[in-house]
């Protein structure tokens, strides 16, 4: 049940992205703005998820893991209630920042208390696990998101993730122990922070496996940022069927993640990993063919769309995995800059998709193939700087 939680806990950020995104065209049509404001409402979100992490991973090396996290979820569900009240797109943006920052709480301390409570292929198993049916959050939300527009508005939306964050509070307050005791703990406050990501910054692998997961998420994110608009704009599809194709996609990552899972207890990390760089890469190159010199055909965008998003769940809990065990004296700052460096790159790429309006998938494209290319860089030094000697500690 704990495993339960904390995957619920970082179901939070994907639920509060992904659940609207059906709703962008009718959201922008309420409140008067452009694809490009929309788009920026993620951009808000994930720098408040940023902020949050940042805050959050210290805050609770100092004085535990349990009363950040409560604290966190009460600011996603009030501001949740926000979003749904929100008269104007501003307004939107702010309530949306706030939000951010409490699932960034969320997500940081959910990945902390994992790190706390486990160790070694251990952590890669349950990592993967959390990865995966924390897969099930992205799958359930367009589906449930497209669901709430037959029957209401996109209001309701937001009060089904208040909902959802009220369900996380009870589950943190009845199941959740305190996984950080006292003698583990580090005094001393922002300073100790900055020295703490100084050593981690020194710390080779873990920087790159960080950044191979960050720019992983800048190509997944440009998917996610602007594929409602390449779906349903451009090729036609409602919003239901654009739910459907998300849900889909989403699919094939949870199955990937619960798969690498298996896996890691006879193949070592890096080799999964490197098998969905492959394929997510191969995707980006195919949608930017298409976009380029075949009109963004359906044939193309759709599949393409797949292999970027599915293989990822063989990337993100891998990667996360192995810098975390380049981290474990200082869990907290550790998994914060994970999710910091994670956030930072996916809000990057929503307003830069948004570039050339609604009307092409040029600029998606190219960020997609850009985001592959790099974290395909940084696995090959991670590689380089990595011990053989125990497969589960860095890398082959």
């Amino acid at each position: 049940m704990v495993i339960l939680v904390l995957t619920t806990l970082s179901a939070i950020g994907p639920l509060a992205t992904d659940m609207y995104i059906p709703a962008f065209p009718e959201v922008a049509g309420e409140l008067s703005t452009s694809a490009s404001r929309m788009q920026l409402t993620i951009t808000a979100f994930f720098l408040g998820t940023a902020s949050g992490q940042v805050v959050a991973g210290p805050l609770s090396d100092r004085m535990g893991r349990r009363a950040p996290l409560l604290i966190g979820i009460v600011l996603c569900l009030l501001a949740s209630i926000g979003c749904a009240l929100a008269p104007s797109v501003e307004i939107l943006l702010v309530l949306r920042v706030l939000q951010g920052i409490g699932g960034g709480f969320g997500m940081v301390l959910g990945r902390a208390v994992l790190i706390d409570m486990t160790d070694g292929p251990e952590l890669f198993r349950i990592m993967n696990i959390m990865q995966g049916v924390g897969g099930v959050a992205p799958i359930v939300a367009p589906l449930l998101g497209g669901i709430i527009l037959v029957f209401g508005q996109w209001r309701e939306i937001f009060l089904v993730i208040a909902a959802m964050s009220l369900i996380s509070l009870l589950g943190v307050l009845l199941l959740i122990p305190e996984s950080l005791p006292v003698s583990r703990r580090h005094s001393g406050g922002f300073r100790t922070f900055l020295r703490n990501v100084r050593s981690l910054l020194r710390r080779r692998i873990f920087v790159a496996y960080m950044l191979v997961n960050a720019f992983s998420a800048f190509a997944l994110m440009a998917y996610v940022s602007a594929s409602s608009f390449v779906v349903q704009e451009m090729l036609g599809f409602t919003s239901t069927e654009y739910s459907v194709s998300f849900a889909i996609n989403s699919l094939g990552m949870m199955t990937m993640s619960l798969l690498s899972a298996r896996l890691t207890r006879t193949i070592h990390p890096r080799k999964l990993i490197r098998v969905g760089l492959i394929v997510v890469s191969l995707a980006s190159f195919a949608l930017l063919i298409g976009s380029l010199f075949l009109d963004t055909p359906a044939w193309i965008v759709l599949p393409a769309f797949f292999f970027t998003v599915a293989p990822q769940g063989m990337i993100f809990g891998n990667g996360g995995a192995l810098a975390s065990s380049q981290a474990r004296e200082f869990a907290g700052t550790g998994s914060a800059m994970l999710g910091l460096g994670f956030s930072f790159s996916a809000s990057l790429a929503a307003p830069l998709v948004g570039i050339a309006g609604t009307h092409s998938s040029l600029p998606m494209a190219i960020a997609m193939v850009v985001g592959c290319l790099i974290s395909a860089t940084f696995f090959v030094l991670a590689g380089r700087g990595s011990s053989t000697a125990n497969p589960h500690a860095g890398a082959a």
